[in-house]
């Protein structure tokens, strides 16, 4: 008699839906590497996860960029470095202008409105018109306020909270061991040690990655176990568009062999069943 041995969606099944406890780093490769015929299990599975431990409520944010391009930093990914060729040029975004945004961002119905900037950390001209506009957009909207302004010292992460910032985001953009293949300029520990830094003063951390940046599953499970590890309030998964901004050779960048490889959210949502993944308003 055979006896049928239970497979990772059934493991997945009984450890995460029904009692709340994300998968480990090998358990989450196990589902990353399932055939293609798994592939609408597993996003049904995520889903009812979702469903169990988050609700079927849906966030809707908006951003606006109060700085575009011209950034310093080398992220291979991002057509807003100032190092690579993209069509991207430099431009600010005045106070009535950033104001005007959040106002037709609370208008979407939207609760968050984020301020972000091509930059690698805030300097004193930057934090200055974030301070201004801040203070502008609460005489006149009623929303919550997030920014995302790169690499902070202990001193900027007190003003953010001092000027009442209810989130801030900051990716970690790929696994801890494929991050040098990615970025040279600045270290995955940085990224890590502002994150601690924003929660320290007090703000919710949103935190996510980008897939398809040539690592590998490994380093696919790798990551989710490390966004986990900072258990993030919010972790937005994005996909790179190799065509859309810096010239990324085809070798560095993945397309993943099957179906289940090509949806990390649903193993990421079966790691973290609990953290809710932002939807964008503009």
């Amino acid at each position: 008699m055979t006896v049928a041995h239970p497979t990772i969606l059934d493991v997945a099944r009984e450890q995460v839906l029904e009692r709340g406890e994300g998968l480990g780093e090998e358990q989450v490769l196990a589902v990353l590497q399932l055939p293609d015929e798994a592939l609408a299990e597993s996003l049904a599975l995520a889903h009812e996860v979702r469903l169990r431990w988050c609700g079927p409520e849906v966030e809707v944010e908006g951003i606006v960029s109060v700085k575009t391009g011209g950034c310093p930093e080398d992220c291979h990914f991002c057509s807003q470095s100032g190092r690579f060729e993209t069509p991207v040029r430099a431009a600010r975004l005045d106070i009535p202008s950033l104001v005007e945004a959040a106002r037709q961002t609370a208008q979407t119905g939207a609760t968050e409105f984020c301020i972000v900037a091509a930059v690698r950390g805030p300097d004193e001209r930057l934090m200055a018109q974030v301070r201004d506009g801040i203070a502008a957009i609460r005489a006149a909207v009623d929303i919550n306020i997030a920014c995302s302004l790169g690499i902070l010292t202990a001193e900027q992460a007190r003003q953010l909270e001092v000027m009442g910032v209810h989130r801030y985001n900051h990716n970690l953009e790929t696994a801890r061991s494929h991050f040098p293949r990615v970025v040279t300029t600045h270290s995955w520990e940085e990224r890590w040690a502002t994150l601690q830094l924003v929660r320290e003063h007090g703000m919710e951390v949103c935190c996510g990655a980008i897939i398809g940046m040539g690592e590998t599953l490994a380093q696919r499970a790798e990551l989710a176990a490390q966004l986990a590890a900072l258990d993030p309030h919010e972790v937005p998964m994005n996909f790179l568009d190799p065509g859309r901004g810096p010239r990324w050779p085809t070798s560095r960048w993945s397309r993943p062999r099957t179906p289940c490889a090509r949806s990390p959210p649903s193993a990421w949502r079966c790691r973290a069943p609990s953290c809710a993944s932002p939807g964008a308003a503009s």
